[in-house]
């Protein structure tokens, strides 16, 4: 963990409180997105860094554990947005951030929606299929409820489907391209400052 600040909303009076600032921020960001507050922690570090990092050095700076390390840097790896690289004379592999948040937002969403939302959408058309099969087997006001029920979740996956489509369009296009895009749209689009 790093240093208990006595007044978090002090103005921060060094650089290594402005990064520990920013470490606990992304930390909370990547705990809305369900990702372990130390994997967040160690990307932020690594985005920081001037200059690539090992393992211990990583330890170190946000005194986490050495197991806890370990395990988060391979599931950054796995999720793309860090990488592995070797320096002239060192025996320790050390890692770096990708530096373009487009980029690891584009890695990050690639990875989501392999792991998550795929598995989802099987499980959501199973279900809109079981509901068919259901209606087609009952008579009456339970074949009335079903098909009612089978029409609703039917138009929910078409919806999760349209969505996917749009992960698509952001995968298929690429994170500068987009990233352009969305920028332009938000300029044109009101700011609800509420």
């Amino acid at each position: 963990m790093t240093r208990p600040r006595s007044n978090p909303n002090a103005p921060a009076d060094t650089q290594r409180d402005v990064e520990d600032r920013f470490i606990e921020n992304w930390a909370a960001i990547a705990a809305l997105w369900g990702v372990n507050r130390s994997i967040g922690r160690i990307h932020a570090a690594l985005y920081l860094a001037k200059a690539p990092m090992h393992a211990e050095a990583i330890r170190d700076r946000l005194l986490i554990s050495h197991g806890n390390v370990s395990t988060s840097i391979r599931d950054l790896l796995a999720w793309g947005v860090i990488r592995k690289v070797h320096l002239t004379g060192e025996r320790k592999a050390h890692y770096e951030a990708e530096q373009d948040p487009w980029t690891w937002f584009h890695e990050c969403i690639r990875e989501r929606r392999r792991r998550e939302v795929v598995p989802v959408l099987e499980a959501l058309n199973q279900v809109a299929a079981e509901a068919k099969r259901a209606a087609k087997g009952t008579r009456g006001a339970a074949k009335s409820e079903l098909n009612e029920a089978h029409a609703r979740i039917d138009r929910f996956a078409r919806f999760s489907h349209e969505f996917v489509d749009l992960i698509d369009v952001f995968l298929a296009v690429g994170a500068g391209k987009m990233g352009k895009v969305f920028r332009s749209v938000a300029r044109w689009m009101p700011k609800d400052r509420s």
